[in-house]
């Protein structure tokens, strides 16, 4: 038997309210969620909150909302067979209509920190890269490592540019390399 005791955080300043709750689970995944906590160094409680955050925050929207997981393997084979004036083509296109209507399903409102966070979801969770967000109050600036190499600078660049083109409507600076990207947008 569980019983998570979540304590109050501070994140951005803001207390949060926690609970306890108490459930069973298997023990295998018993096993499993503690040799997991020990290889990150956190409490079995932090993972509890990460997994159930990550579940609550986002799996739920990406059932519903019909997204499928692929490989970087699979993705890396799709680049490799696919020309570079195709590819960003599917980029722009795929980027100019299904963001905007999973913004609006999970977050219900247009707003560039929606937007924002969109695109470090898509990138982190979707396994496309890592990425650092800096926002101020009139720009944003995120930075995508990964490691599709060129192609995959073409990919993503060309996707963001849209997601930021459709929602948002306006212009954004994107600076490629073999891999990363980095994309910068006024609001």
């Amino acid at each position: 038997m569980y019983n998570i005791l979540k304590t109050c955080t501070i994140k951005n300043m803001i207390k949060k309210n926690t609970s306890t709750i108490t459930f069973r689970i298997d023990e295998d995944l018993d096993e499993h969620l503690r040799k997991i906590a020990k290889e990150q160094q956190i409490s079995l409680n932090i993972l509890a909150n990460q997994i159930f955050g990550n579940y609550l925050g986002l799996d739920v929207y990406m059932e519903k909302f019909g997204v499928m997981k692929m490989s970087k393997k699979v993705f890396k084979m799709f680049l490799d067979k696919t020309d570079v004036h195709e590819l960003k083509l599917l980029a722009l296109d795929a980027g100019s209509k299904e963001p905007k209507e999973f913004i609006l399903f999970k977050w219900k409102e247009i707003t560039s920190e929606n937007v924002s966070m969109f695109m470090k979801i898509y990138c982190e969770r979707c396994g496309y890269g890592h990425c650092d967000l800096e926002q101020s109050d009139n720009k944003v600036s995120m930075s995508i490592r990964h490691n599709f190499g060129k192609k995959g600078s073409v990919y993503i660049a060309s996707f963001l540019t849209a997601v930021v083109s459709s929602t948002l409507n306006c212009d954004s600076n994107v600076i490629e390399s073999d891999e990363s990207v980095t994309i910068s947008f006024s609001h």
